[in-house]
């Protein structure tokens, strides 16, 4: 073991009580408020805080200068868990149903492992690598970012083109998108790896592009030649079905009328809607991609960091191709590989960008950051599962299901005055209790899994004050990433529910339809004087547009001041990086917590305390630790490992046994409290996800209707 002994051997200050808290306080607010949010911005910003003030507790000068790294990729790594749904999972361990909890409990382990792994990598990343592969990592990042924000634009146009006249959406009609597939992400990845292609001819600048074309039309013949023999040979027909599978049971019986419930016609299957839609463009569509493809595979090079985004990216794709679209083929009785269904399968894609994020960091020498990573995943793993589990046993007092299976009646005198007594107990929002107490959990997962790595890599080396450091415009791109584009792509949701639930006249228009008739939109406001003059009608922008537009001023203003301020110092700026850290965290904080009780306080409703008051109470309490608790250059020792390959197997074997082991109890703890009778009626709101009324069975996604 080799020993660096920062001053003298003291264990890591992240250890402290105080740092564990509030290491756990700030996801719990970032949770709390991801949860209003949602999706991956809200998570983005839950993982930003955290990962902001594990730097700072550190006591590592080298992490503490990191804090803008910590914060950017952190954010990023805490983003990607959450794509996959859960909703219907958490309903799956409140069913009633034995291996339908079972399951619940286990597949809640999994979602929070993948969630708080991906977490992990993220934040230990910019612990364990060297400043200059960190800095290398953002222009292909960047890029990714710009093709997702082209790909924002133009999806919905291209989805209208290829099947104008059908009107679709993002929300209860996305599943007639000629792009949709499993509701899952996968434009996203392809994008990504469409992105690090760009980036990989502009990097290269070489004579062999000239290749790429070559590839990609011979790809396309090929494909196209391909699907044109099966079709002669009369194989076509045959190998799609031997392919396709229906996504729901075209055999169910409706219990009420004895009938088949669904025409198999109205059912999707595991393809992309566009198939169907266009089934002769296929051969040459996908051999135009398997061309490209083969044009990187022999020519790519994909330097700078942006490997990674291609391991992440195809991991995506294989998993999903590999699960729910191809493996499913031999598990159709069960509704296939898919773990929610008839939800979303981005928990297959995540799990593929899991596995090449762990790939990535085990090849290129970033072994530390797979150890914290399986070590961070573990314990998010038990937090979801484990939090659920919590959140039943204090739902049992005055539960209708336990006082059923007790042998109480419903009609009983005793029945009617135990739920009476207990009835605001039970209408509590306990949703926000599991995903603030989750959150929590997941701050623990951090606090672990970096403390675990403070006194066990070497110090980076110190930045200079006289010393340009190389790649510093990166410091200004991840201070506006943390500052304003974390805050905008959450807060401008605000403007949609200030619509809503304020005064219609002010905030909304009636506007006629070609076909005569009348559809709401947003207002249109005049600017102010210009906007006001005679013949001026022009002038306006809708809510969202001076949204948008008072962050595109602000934009100018942070650019303006951050290119000052490298010049010369702006003097309310901290010189030291503790002292920026916590700027940024506090800035970033009460920004947050301000807009998000914004958003509530429209539709208020004092079920919301146990929200927005415990997340401003945290807020406070977070404020004061994190201007008493962090210092500069703690004294630690770091105890280097020779190797972390035992390090990593363990993590592993501690992961699979805290699956099974959780999952076990859990489930036959909740079974053996609240005894759920066995002829108990299932309720039409609970989710099964197996036997003959399991959700993919009984309520699949029908192609004439909403979408589930």
């Amino acid at each position: 073991m080799q020993t660096l002994a920062f001053s003298r051997n003291r264990p890591s200050p992240i250890w402290h009580w105080q740092s564990v808290l509030l290491g756990g306080l700030a996801l719990s607010i970032g949770w709390g408020i991801r949860g209003n949010f949602g999706h991956e911005y809200g998570a983005a910003f839950a993982g930003c805080l955290a990962a902001i003030v594990i730097s700072l507790l550190s006591g590592r000068s080298d992490w503490q200068q990191r804090v803008l790294y910590f914060a950017f990729f952190g954010a990023i790594g805490w983003g990607f868990g959450a794509s996959v749904s859960y909703m219907q999972v958490i309903a799956y361990t409140q069913s009633g149903h034995s291996s339908t909890q079972l399951y619940g409990y286990a597949a809640l382990f999994y979602i929070g492992f993948l969630w708080a792994g991906l977490g992990g990598a993220g934040t230990a990343l910019a612990a364990v690598a060297e400043r200059e592969r960190l800095v290398q990592l953002f222009k292909p990042i960047l890029f990714v970012f710009g093709i997702w924000f082209l790909q924002d634009l133009f999806e919905d146009p291209l989805a209208n083109a290829l099947q104008s006249g059908i009107k679709l959406d993002h929300t209860e009609s996305r599943h007639k998108s000629p792009l949709y597939w499993f509701d899952a992400d996968y434009l996203a990845a392809s994008t990504a790896l469409l992105a690090m292609g760009i980036y990989d001819l502009l990097d290269q600048k070489t004579r062999q592009a000239i290749w790429l074309p070559v590839f990609a039309i011979t790809g396309a013949l090929v494909g196209w030649l391909a699907q044109y023999l099966l079709h002669l040979a009369g194989l076509d027909q045959s190998l799609a079905s031997l392919l396709t599978y229906p996504l729901g049971d075209p055999t169910y019986i409706n219990p009420e009328t004895g009938k088949l419930a669904f025409e198999a016609h109205n059912l999707l299957n595991n393809w992309p809607q566009w198939f169907g839609d266009y089934p002769t463009h296929i051969g040459w569509v996908i051999g135009l991609t398997l061309g490209i493809i083969a044009y990187f595979i022999r020519f790519g090079k994909f330097r700078n960091g942006s490997s990674l985004i291609v391991y992440m990216a195809s991991g995506w794709l294989i998993s999903f191709l590999a699960f729910p679209v191809l493996g499913s083929l031999f598990f159709t009785s069960i509704g296939g590989l898919r773990m929610t269904p008839p939800r979303s399968d981005d928990w297959a894609g995540i799990t593929g960008v899991f596995i090449g994020t762990i790939s990535w960091m085990r090849r290129y020498g970033l072994r530390p950051v797979a150890v914290a990573s399986v070590m961070s995943g573990t314990i998010g793993g038990l937090g979801l599962s484990g939090i659920q589990w919590i959140k039943q046993l204090l739902m049992v007092p005055g539960n209708p299901r336990i006082l059923a299976g007790r042998g109480l009646s419903p009609e009983s005198a005793e029945f009617k005055a135990a739920v009476a007594t207990w009835a605001d107990w039970q209408h509590q929002n306990w949703h926000s209790f599991l995903e603030q107490s989750y959150g929590f959990v997941n701050g623990l997962a951090i606090v672990v899994a970096l403390g675990f790595l403070a006194t066990r890599i070497p110090l980076h080396n110190a930045l200079t004050p006289n010393k340009p450091a190389q790649g510093k415009w990166t410091l200004g791109v991840a201070t506006v990433f943390v500052l304003l584009a974390l805050p905008y792509v959450n807060l401008v949701k605000n403007v949609e529910e200030w619509g809503k639930q304020l005064n219609p006249e002010v905030w909304t228009r009636p506007t006629l339809l070609p076909d005569g008739t009348q559809e709401t939109a947003p207002a249109l406001w005049d600017v102010p004087f210009l906007g006001h003059l005679p013949g001026v009608d022009f002038l306006h922008f809708t809510p969202e547009g001076w949204f948008k537009l008072t962050w595109l001023l602000l934009l100018t203003l942070f650019i303006i001041l951050i290119r000052r301020h490298f010049r010369e110092p702006i003097a309310l700026v901290p010189s030291s990086w503790l002292g920026k850290g916590q700027l940024i965290f506090l800035i970033l904080l009460w920004f947050m917590v301000v807009g998000n009780f914004e958003r509530a306080l429209v539709n208020w409703h004092p079920s919301r305390l146990l929200t927005e008051w415990i997340i401003t109470f945290n807020a406070i309490l977070a404020t004061l630790l994190v201007l008493t608790v962090p210092t500069e250059k703690a004294p630690v020792v770091a105890q280097v490992p020779d190797s972390y390959d035992r390090l990593y197997k363990q993590t592993w074997i501690r992961a699979a046994t805290a699956l099974t082991v959780s999952a076990l109890f859990f489930w036959l703890t909740n079974r053996a409290i609240y005894h759920y009778p066995e002829n108990e009626k299932l309720d039409s709101s609970l989710h099964l996800r197996f036997g003959p009324e399991a959700d993919w069975r009984a309520r699949p996604n029908l192609k004439n209707a909403q979408h589930k």
